[in-house]
């Protein structure tokens, strides 16, 4: 069985220059925890998770300076936040063969591209948790 039966189709987007508040209004929302990051043309540029966030946070409190959190927060964008290193799959991966990329590189989530490099879906390790389970 391939990636594709258990991928999560409709995928919340964001680019890299939304702003850092405009995500967490989107993760007070919802359900989910990683937001793919695009360009115009639905292309990948990164993946930011709710523990981005939390990383971003506590490294303002390191180093805060004296600086308030509501003078800090109106700076960041999701291009500061978000990482640019992803681990990809496409639609055709073995579910297996996704669910090792998950564990190897200790990551959650792995967004599903075309050949294009545009964004068709994300799996994430709940996905494939209920596979394994109930399959």
């Amino acid at each position: 069985m391939t990636v594709s039966t258990i991928m999560t189709r409709k995928v919340q987007t964001l680019t890299p220059e939304n702003s850092f508040e405009t995500v967490r209004e989107i993760f007070r929302k919802v359900s989910f925890h990683h937001l793919v990051v695009v360009n115009d043309h639905n292309e990948l540029k990164g993946i930011l998770s709710d523990r981005d966030m939390m990383a971003q946070i506590a490294l303002w409190l390191d180093r805060n300076n004296g600086e308030s959190f509501t003078d800090f927060l109106p700076r960041l964008t999701v291009g500061d936040v978000m990482t640019r290193d992803v681990i990809t799959v496409d639609a055709e991966t073995p579910i297996d063969t996704a669910s090792v990329l998950l564990l190897e590189n200790r990551i959650s989530s792995l967004p599903v591209i075309d050949v294009d490099q545009k964004v068709i879906g994300i799996v994430t390790w709940k996905d494939l948790l209920k596979y394994y389970v109930y399959e």
